[in-house]
């Protein structure tokens, strides 16, 4: 519930952001299903590595919205390249502010930042509702993958290669 003023905590922002951007959802769009983790919205469609991602980072002054390619590299760098190949559309359904970037070595993502005032505000959570219900409409069809190839097991750390030689002995 939010304060008289219209501060929300993050979970709070999450939540009440996703609520109104569901109820702008045009019927017939497909819901995602979605993951929360703390202060992390993902929403995705059967693929988790593909995902839109809902983030405020208070740290930053920033709230982040974005479509996260969170796979092995080959196979994130195929899909930016199928956002890549339809920016120009891309671009205009979603409004400005939005870059396809490589985040890390492996990851990509197409994302925007919302700046963060002070706080978490509801004013805030309707205009990231609103790019969130275009994000969930328009991008849709670049979330929806393969699965990702497998990738090779981790590495042992090595605390378990020093327990591997001394079980060998």
């Amino acid at each position: 519930m939010p304060a008289r003023d219209g501060r929300l905590k993050a979970r709070e922002f999450l939540f009440y952001t996703e609520d109104l951007a569901y109820a702008a959802l045009p019927d017939g769009v497909p819901r995602p299903e979605r993951r929360v983790m703390w202060t992390i919205l993902q929403f995705h469609w059967g693929q988790p590595a593909a995902h839109i991602e809902l983030q405020p980072q208070l740290s930053h002054r920033v709230v982040e919205l974005g479509l996260h390619f969170e796979g092995p590299a080959e196979w994130n760098d195929a899909l930016a390249g199928r956002v890549a190949a339809h920016a120009p559309e891309l671009m205009a359904a979603l409004g400005e502010g939005w870059e396809l970037e490589e985040w890390t070595a492996s990851w990509r993502r197409l994302h925007r930042t919302y700046p963060v005032e002070d706080h978490l505000t509801t004013a805030l959570g309707r205009e990231v509702a609103d790019g969130l219900a275009r994000a969930l409409r328009v991008l849709r069809p670049f979330a929806l993958a393969e699965a990702p190839p497998s990738a090779p097991p981790p590495r042992a750390t090595v605390r378990e290669d020093r327990w591997r030689r001394h079980a060998r002995r």
